[in-house]
């Protein structure tokens, strides 16, 4: 096969079409045609019950073909039913930086932007459901294109800034799609093209020119009645009714015992003959009027157009302009009449359509010169007319997975193709616990759930990770977290013992009570427990309970400005350590700890506020060596008075340090350096080379020379 070529197959419940369809330059002709009956009813209602009997009809066709035009046909063009269908719509507007003219890659990655979206709007719609992830995209159909926020025909060539496109797509239960990708496998074909059969009939029955009209497309098969709607040049809507062909054909053979394939002989003679004989499933004879058979399934026939019409006006809300009918079912005596009449249209306005008034596709076959040639023909020719998205094939946990080719295609998507929900893929937190401990409610939350196991190519990934044609995937939901579990003696974190504070030994004995009750701090607390217990095990009740005044356990904020800027510390009037190590009043102990402290003043100085105060020191050198005096460096003023660095600071207080106003003098440096006199000598003092005397000021960099003579 070439590009000019496609095989197309149009597997229906009764019977599957497969054919060859050429392109050239004056149309489409169709080169070959096989058409084979199902020998059982290996399909009902559109859906493959019998996957190896379809396959090898399948593949007597495909060997039938290829025989008598001496090819190989390896892929295919494909439909699927309408059978339990769902239409989700997704739209998809850009914002264009270059003003070149719109290409087709363009145009179709728009249109594949809004069919995700309209599957992510369908994967809300269905979460509770448990089958809501059991569906699988099969075709879209542009509603509109916009051009700068109005409505055009379309994209393609167009220079705008501003683009959009909205979609309708319509999806099939999982196992509708893996049920024809099996058959298709099986007789060793690959899957070149998938879509729907009302979009399919759609492209030969009511070709773009004619969709200006409200029109409706009803496909009328054996096992299902597949409606498509067009308006103002676009499809907007399809639906699917479970009632056509078959329920006629199942009707006749409980009312006269006919096994299947006698009531559907009967039943296509309605049109042929007027007396039909056959045999019932017990060897006698049958004479039976076509018309009173017509008679007798009209009240049938009228139930399934009133179905039709009734979704027809249900989705159009009105009625349409037209209806176009194709499919065998279509040919049933009456059933366009009786569409009509529930519709509230002139019986002119229903008809039936064929190709024969299509001159851009040629065929010599008499089968797909009626009404049911139209849907096998549409597969077809909608590959040339539609460019065909591919598809890839992964593996997930061991099963080969078809994939839409939407553009990028991650392991969320990969995994909902494959039928596994995404609503609970995490574990859920165990139940937790909420207890009142002391007149307090406290939550203790269980364990959290586990996240999923995610890998492609058995490496770790996320559900966000690209996938490529090929990629295995393995997947294992989250394990839910494990339910909240407490003790008395986690809540309690006091122990039964003694501690030591200040050389004084003192008892800890908590008590607990569980709803009034003694209780052991080792057993379970149960949920919504009220519990009560006197805890002495932090610093803070322990220097209580020794006689520590709570004043000076407190810590109290203080707020000062030095030099205009804000500084904000905690002040504890006590310094603790426990076992010899500094403590905070907060900290928890154990029996057996020792607990010191001493009391410091109850409000700070300014020395304790600033901390490491090395920066108020200044450097001299005295005779060429480095020394530092610390609290020398500036003058201090709080609150506007001259103060120490040793003075009490109130909360508020203001703070000017002013490094030009230095303190120190020379007889400051003694405190640093020690001067040894000599013997029957004086000492001689300079500053920066002047002479100075023990009161002379220094100050940052100051030059000091002491000598005896």
């Amino acid at each position: 096969m070439d590009k000019t070529r496609v095989f197309a197959l149009d597997i229906g419940t009764r019977k599957i079409v497969g054919l060859v369809l050429e392109e050239n330059e004056t149309g489409h002709r169709v080169v070959d045609v096989e058409i084979l009956e199902h020998t059982t009813r290996a399909m009902m209602d559109g859906q493959i019950h019998d996957v190896e009997t379809v396959a090898a009809t399948i593949l007597k066709i495909k060997n039938a073909l290829e025989e008598r035009q001496e090819i190989t046909l390896d892929s295919v063009v494909v439909a699927a039913a309408g059978r339990a269908l769902k239409t989700s719509r997704g739209s998809c507007y850009k914002s264009r930086q270059q003003l070149g003219e719109l290409s087709t890659n363009e145009v179709r990655a728009l249109e594949i932007e809004a069919v995700q979206e309209a599957q992510y709007k369908l994967a809300q719609e269905e979460i509770g459901n448990r089958e809501h992830s059991n569906y699988f995209c099969v075709g879209y159909s542009v509603v509109s294109y916009l051009l700068e926020g109005q409505v055009i025909g379309n994209l393609v060539g167009q220079v705008a800034n501003e683009v959009g496109v909205e979609i309708i797509a319509t999806f099939l239960p999982r196992v509708v799609v893996d049920s024809l990708f099996s058959s298709l496998n099986r007789a060793g074909l690959e899957v070149k093209s998938l879509t729907l059969e009302p979009i399919a009939a759609l492209s030969v029955a009511i070709p773009p020119g004619m969709r200006l009209l409200n029109l409706a497309l009803v496909d009328i098969g054996a096992g299902t009645s597949d409606i498509a709607l067009v308006k103002e040049g676009n499809v907007f809507a399809y639906a699917m009714v479970p009632l056509a062909g078959d329920e006629l054909t199942e009707y006749l053979a409980s009312q006269y015992l006919l096994d299947f394939d006698t009531a559907e002989r009967a039943k296509r003679l309605l049109m042929e003959q007027d007396q039909i004989e056959v045999s019932d499933i017990l060897g006698n004879p049958l004479h039976l009027s076509s018309k009173e058979l017509q008679q007798e399934l009209q009240p049938l026939i009228d139930e399934m157009t009133g179905e039709i019409a009734r979704h027809i006006i249900d989705l159009n809300q009105k009625v349409t302009d037209a209806v176009v009918c194709v499919g065998g079912g279509s040919l049933t005596p009456s059933l366009t009449v009786s569409l009509a009449e529930n519709l509230g249209i002139p019986a002119r306005r229903v008809g039936i359509r064929t190709i024969q008034n299509i001159d851009y596709i040629t065929t010599d076959s008499s089968f797909l010169n009626t009404p049911q040639g139209i849907t096998p023909l549409g597969i077809a020719y909608n590959y040339f007319t539609t460019p065909p998205v591919p598809f890839i094939k992964v593996t997930v946990n061991g099963r080969e997975t078809p994939l839409w080719n939407l553009g990028a295609i991650n392991v969320a998507g990969a995994l909902l193709s494959s039928g596994i929900s995404l609503s609970n893929i995490y574990g859920k937190p165990g139940m937790g616990k909420t207890i009142e401990v002391n007149g307090y409610v406290k939550v203790i939350k269980g364990s959290m759930g586990t996240a999923p196991l995610i890998k492609v190519n058995n490496q770790p990934a996320s559900l966000e990770t690209n996938l490529q044609n090929g990629d295995t995937i393995e997947f294992a939901p989250g394990q839910d977290g494990e339910e909240a579990h407490i003790t008395g003696r986690d809540l309690v974190p006091a122990i039964k013992g003694q501690i030591t504070v200040n050389d004084e030994e003192f008892d800890l004995e908590p008590v607990i009570t569980v709803n009034g009750e003694p209780f052991a701090p080792d057993a379970e607390i149960p949920d919504r427990a009220r519990i009560e217990f006197k805890s002495v095990n932090s610093v803070f009740n322990v220097l209580r309970l020794s006689g520590v005044d709570e004043y000076w356990l407190q810590k109290r904020l203080y707020k000062f400005y030095l030099d205009e800027r804000e500084i904000t510390v905690y002040w504890l009037p006590l310094e603790v350590h426990v076992n010899g190590v500094i403590a905070e009043v907060e900290q928890l102990v154990e029996p057996g700890d020792s607990i010191t402290y001493t009391r410091k003043p109850l409000r700070p100085c300014l020395n304790d506020l600033l901390g490491d105060h090395d920066f108020l020191a200044i450097n001299v050198k005295v005779n060429g060596e480095e020394i530092r005096l610390r609290g020398k460096g500036a003058s201090i003023v709080i609150d506007g008075e001259p103060a120490g660095i040793y003075d009490e600071v109130h909360d508020g207080a203001r703070i000017t340090l002013n490094r030009e106003e230095g303190r120190a003098i020379l007889s400051d440096i003694f405190n640093v350096v020690e001067i040894k006199p000599a013997k029957n000598a004086k000492l001689f003092i300079k500053v920066d080379g002047e002479s100075a005397g023990f009161t002379t000021p220094i100050k940052e960099g100051s030059q000091i020379d002491l000598s005896w003579e």
